[in-house]
């Protein structure tokens, strides 16, 4: 329609919206930042990966800091070179493809600025050259693997905030409505079995608190049409106008109903720019904390002891790769 010709029903739509009185989810996926998160969370998984350090991966500011500076030596040609990899689904030749991709990343390793960091990402790269029949990434199945894409990323987010929104207005999920899709159709009604179906127990996160992975539990997912929905047809206009606000100035109607979305609405940000922010935060918290001397030599103490491990780590893989 354009933004002209919804301006001109904009005052409506916002009308039906306020007298409907829904809440909003709105999340922005920057889909480069994604990539970069999907290839670190694939070869630098400290369980999967004996090279890597317990904490670059574990500690949510060093794996944010690390996803950026792995992403700083990505150029496209590799980036496409790696999700071939990631969607076939054939075990050995993904295996070998995975492993051709860690060795073009790893020859471009002397951009990164630090040493510290070339060490790590050089030994994780390696490792994973050559042993990637321990990274789990193949699946055999279509819905397994259009998990991988960005796409599904913010499917996971939205259970989430309906999930919130639930326990606001103290209301069980019944339905949840989605828009009709052929591509991923299967992989969201997988993802909604899961997330629904887990078990509700409280996990601790290492420094990132509790966690709960069961969401919308008893819900049933319901694939629709804009045709057959209004509510979707609102939501196409405000997730239009949403990605459009991001590019330039939107007319006044058109902005008072994202106005109002916003005042209702959970928002999350998958960016460079927003996972950065955090970081910074993070560090400057951590820079400014009084740390004793005791503090830095049970600090030490603990990065020996993981630092142990991860070489007992590698040791017993290939002595177990060398039996079998």
């Amino acid at each position: 329609m354009g933004v002209g010709r919804i301006e001109d029903i904009a005052k409506d739509i916002l009308r039906v919206v306020r007298k409907a009185g829904p809440a909003f989810a709105l999340a922005r996926v920057e889909k480069r930042y994604v990539v970069a998160a999907k290839v670190f969370d694939t070869l630098f998984d400290s369980y999967e990966n004996k090279a890597v350090p317990w904490h670059v991966y574990n500690v949510p500011v060093l794996r944010i800091t690390m996803v950026f500076k792995v992403a700083y030596i990505f150029e496209d040609g590799i980036v496409a070179d790696f999700f071939d990899a990631l969607l076939d689904k054939n075990a050995d030749r993904a295996s070998a493809k995975m492993a051709a991709f860690c060795r073009s990343l790893r020859a471009r390793i002397d951009l990164i600025p630090d040493q510290r960091s070339k060490d790590i990402v050089g030994e994780a790269l390696d490792w994973a050259a050559e042993n990637p029949e321990s990274l789990e990434f193949v699946h055999s199945s279509k819905v397994g693997r259009k998990g991988h894409l960005p796409n599904m990323v913010g499917f996971g987010n939205l259970l989430g905030g309906i999930e919130k929104q639930s326990a606001v207005w103290n209301r069980p999920v019944e339905w949840i409505l989605h828009d009709r899709q052929q591509e991923f159709a299967a992989a969201i009604k997988f993802w909604h079995e899961i997330y629904a179906n887990t078990r509700d127990d409280v996990l601790q996160v290492p420094f990132s608190g509790k966690m709960v992975l069961r969401k919308v539990f008893g819900s049933q997912l319901k694939m629709t049409s804009a045709q057959d929905s209004p509510g979707i047809q609102i939501i196409d206009v405000i997730l239009w106008l949403f990605a459009r606000s991001m590019k330039e100035d939107l007319p006044t109607n058109c902005q008072n109903l994202l106005n109002y979305v916003y005042s209702r609405a959970h928002q999350d940000d998958f960016s460079f720019a927003n996972a950065g922010a955090a970081a910074e935060a993070t560090i400057e918290q951590v820079n400014s904390a009084h740390i004793t001397s005791d503090m830095m030599a049970q600090a030490k103490l603990v990065r020996e002891q993981i630092e142990q491990r991860r070489l007992v780590g590698m040791e017993e893989y290939a002595r177990a790769k060398a039996t079998e």
